[in-house]
C-alpha cells in the first residue's frame, strides 16, 4: 500500500456498517468501542479518543484534518498517518481515489453448489430405522435412534426436517451436512444498518418472506413457550433473566421441533412438519449463537433484548457461513422483547403451542435432558483434554523420541479439530468448558427434585483412590512388560501415562453409566427403547471438539486397542488382555 499523504481524501464505505457502544472498563470509565463489521476498534487512550467520536460523525475528510481531533494540543501527522493507514488496511476506510466509480449490482445463485443432484430428502425420525444409517454416513459411527441426541445436540436434530412449504428447518445451515438438501434460495444483498450492512454474503429471503407471513402467530408460540418453560423452571431472581436461563430456555425451544419428529409414539411425518413450529426454530436459532456465548463468559449475569442485540453486533453473530441474518432491525426488536418477556404478544395464536407440540411438558424434558446429556459428554471431552496436556508436559523434550510421543505431540487445533473452540488457550478453554457443563449439569438438576438427576459431576466423577492406585499399578505393568521392546514406555514416563489412562478410563466409565441414565430418562419421556453405549460413542462427538481420545492415542501410539463400557474398560495387546472395573 502507498504511503498515505496529507491532502489524500478518506471515507468509510458501507457507513451504514459502523455501529458503536460505550462499555464500562470496571472503574467506571466508559471506553469507546467502534464495530465495523468483523473489526473491533477500541479507543481506551485519552488522546485517541477524539477521533473516534469524529468517525461517528464525519462521512469523509481529509486525512490532515484527523490531526486536529484532539481534545489537546494537535496530533502529529507521523501518528495520524501510522493510525489513519492501520484502518484502511482493515477496510474501515478508503481513499477515495480508490471509490469504485459506479455501483455493480450483486446478485446470487439460487443453490450453495455443495450438493448432488437428487439427494433424498432424509431426516432423524422414530418413523423409520434410518438413524442408524444416517449417522454412519454422517460422523463415521451408527448410532440407534435411542442414543441420538448423544452425537447430535438436541437443538440440532430439527435441523433436516422438511416443513409443510417444503424447506428445510435448518435451511443453509443444516447440520450434519450429509442430509444438507441445497434447495432453491432468493438471496440478496443485505441493506439493513449494522454489521451485516452490504455484507459480501447474501441474505435468505426466501426465509425472511416465510417468517413474515407468519409474524404475529411467531410471536404468540414465542411467548407461550417461554411462559411454560418459566413455569417449569423458574428464574432464580423472579423478573430477571441470566444468560444461563435464557440460554437453556432457547435451547428447548429448539430441540421441542425435533421432540415431535424422534419421540416413540406419533412422530410428525418428514414434510408435515407445521409452519409455526419451523418458522418459531428458524427465529430462535440465531438468539442461541449469542446465549452460547454469553453463558460460557457468565452463566448468571442478566440478559436483556439489549444485551443479545448489542453483543451480536459487536461479535458479528449475524454473519453465519453462508450468509446473514435477514431480518429487519424493528422486527428482530420486537421479537427479542416478547422472547426475554419484555412486551407481550400480538394475538393468542391457535392451536397453541402444546396442541402443535402433543406433549408439551415431555417436550420441555426432551430439551433439559438433552442439555444435560451434552454437559457430561463435554465435561468428559475436556477433562480428558486436560489430561492430554499433562501428558504432553511428561513428554516434553523426551529422548529418544517414540512414535507415541509423536501422537502425544500432535498439534491440537482448529486445523485438525474443527469444532475446538480456540478464544483462549487450549487448557482454559477446557477448563471453561468443565465450569460451563458442571453449571448446567446441577442448574437443569433442580427441574428433577427428587431423582438422581439431581447430583453434581464432581460427585459423579470421583475417584476412588485405592481403585486408581490399583489400575495405575496394573497399566503400569502392561506398558513396562506386557509391549514388545519397541513398543515398552520406560520411566518416569511409564508411571505418567500409567496414572493419566487409569484416571481417564475411570472417568470415562462413570461418564458413560451417567449418560446411560439421563439418555434412559430421556427415552422414558419419548417412549422409545433403551441401547447401551460406549467410550467410542462419546468420542464421535468429543474427538472433534477436544482432541483425541486417549484410546486412540494408545492405539495408534502402541498397538494397544482400546473397549469401554459403562462396566469396565478392556485393553488389550496381540493375546494378552487387560479388564479395569470400578
Amino acid at each position: 500500500m502507498a504511503q498515505l499523504q496529507a491532502d489524500e481524501m478518506l471515507y468509510i464505505p458501507n457507513r451504514r456498517r459502523l455501529t458503536h457502544d460505550r462499555l464500562d472498563t470496571g472503574n467506571g470509565q466508559q471506553v469507546l468501542h467502534l464495530f465495523y463489521g468483523e473489526v473491533e476498534l477500541i479507543f481506551d487512550e485519552p488522546d485517541i479518543a477524539p477521533l473516534g467520536e469524529k468517525l461517528l460523525q464525519v462521512e469523509q475528510f481529509q486525512a490532515s484534518d484527523a490531526m486536529a481531533w484532539s481534545d489537546g494540543a494537535p496530533h502529529s501527522w507521523d501518528k495520524i498517518r501510522d493510525l489513519l493507514e492501520a484502518l484502511i488496511e482493515q477496510r474501515v476506510l478508503r481513499r477515495v481515489s480508490d471509490a469504485p466509480t459506479g455501483r455493480t449490482a450483486v446478485s446470487f445463485p439460487e443453490r450453495l453448489g455443495e450438493v448432488p443432484a437428487g439427494r433424498e430428502p432424509l431426516t432423524f425420525s422414530a418413523r423409520d430405522n434410518r438413524c442408524p444409517v444416517l449417522t454412519e454416513q454422517a460422523f463415521g459411527r451408527a448410532f440407534e435412534l435411542s442414543n441420538l441426541e448423544v452425537v447430535v445436540p438436541v437443538y440440532r436434530v430439527a435441523h433436516p426436517a422438511l416443513d409443510g412449504d417444503g424447506r428445510q428447518v435448518g435451511e443453509n445451515n443444516v447440520a450434519p451436512r450429509t442430509l444438507f438438501l441445497d434447495l432453491p434460495t432468493v438471496r440478496k444483498q443485505c441493506h439493513y444498518a449494522g454489521s451485516r450492512y452490504q455484507s459480501e454474503l447474501p441474505m435468505n429471503v426466501t426465509a425472511m418472506k416465510a417468517m413474515a407471513r407468519q409474524w404475529p402467530e411467531l410471536l404468540s408460540l414465542t411467548e407461550q413457550f417461554r411462559k411454560a418453560f418459566l413455569a417449569r423452571m423458574p428464574p432464580r431472581t423472579p423478573g430477571v433473566l441470566t444468560a444461563g436461563e435464557l440460554h437453556m430456555m432457547v435451547v428447548c425451544t429448539l430441540a421441542s421441533v425435533g421432540y415431535v419428529l424422534v419421540r416413540g409414539t406419533h412422530p410428525v411425518p418428514n414434510g408435515e412438519l407445521d409452519n409455526g413450529l419451523s418458522a418459531m426454530f428458524r427465529l430462535i436459532d440465531g438468539v442461541r449463537l449469542v446465549t452460547n456465548d454469553l453463558v460460557r463468559e457468565a452463566p448468571e449475569q442478566p440478559v436483556t433484548a439489549q444485551t443479545i442485540l448489542d453483543y451480536a453486533e459487536r461479535h458479528a453473530v449475524f454473519h453465519g457461513p453462508h450468509g446473514v441474518c435477514a431480518g429487519p432491525p424493528a422486527l428482530i426488536n420486537e421479537y427479542l422483547q416478547v422472547l426475554t418477556g419484555a412486551a407481550p404478544a400480538p394475538i393468542e395464536a391457535q392451536p397453541d403451542i402444546a396442541a402443535r407440540l402433543g406433549d408439551l411438558d415431555a417436550a420441555i424434558d426432551y430439551g433439559l435432558l438433552g442439555q444435560r446429556v451434552e454437559s457430561v459428554v463435554r465435561f468428559l471431552g475436556a477433562t480428558q483434554g486436560l489430561l492430554h496436556e499433562r501428558l504432553r508436559a511428561a513428554f516434553a523434550g523426551h529422548l529418544p523420541r517414540t512414535a507415541l510421543q509423536e501422537f502425544v505431540e500432535a498439534p491440537i487445533d482448529v486445523a485438525h479439530y474443527p469444532l475446538l473452540r480456540d478464544d483462549f488457550p487450549l487448557a482454559e478453554t477446557y477448563q471453561r468448558e468443565i465450569k460451563l457443563s458442571r453449571w448446567l449439569f446441577a442448574r437443569i438438576g433442580e427441574a428433577f427434585p427428587g431423582t438422581p438427576q439431581g447430583t453434581s459431576l464432581d460427585e459423579l466423577a470421583k475417584l476412588d483412590p485405592a481403585e486408581q492406585a490399583t489400575s495405575q499399578r496394573r497399566l503400569a505393568e502392561l506398558f513396562a512388560h506386557g509391549l514388545p521392546g519397541d513398543k515398552v514406555v520406560a520411566e518416569p514416563l511409564c508411571g505418567e501415562l500409567a496414572g493419566v489412562a487409569a484416571s481417564a478410563f475411570a472417568l470415562e466409565r462413570r461418564c458413560l453409566r451417567v449418560v446411560e441414565r439421563e439418555q434412559a430418562m430421556l427415552n422414558q419421556r419419548l417412549r422409545r427403547p433403551d441401547h447401551p453405549l460406549t467410550g467410542t460413542d462419546l468420542a464421535v462427538f468429543t474427538r472433534p471438539r477436544n482432541g483425541p481420545p486417549l484410546a486412540e492415542t494408545l492405539a495408534r501410539g502402541l498397538g494397544v486397542s482400546v473397549t469401554s463400557h459403562s462396566a469396565s474398560t478392556v485393553l488389550g495387546y496381540g493375546e494378552s488382555s487387560l479388564t479395569l472395573k470400578d
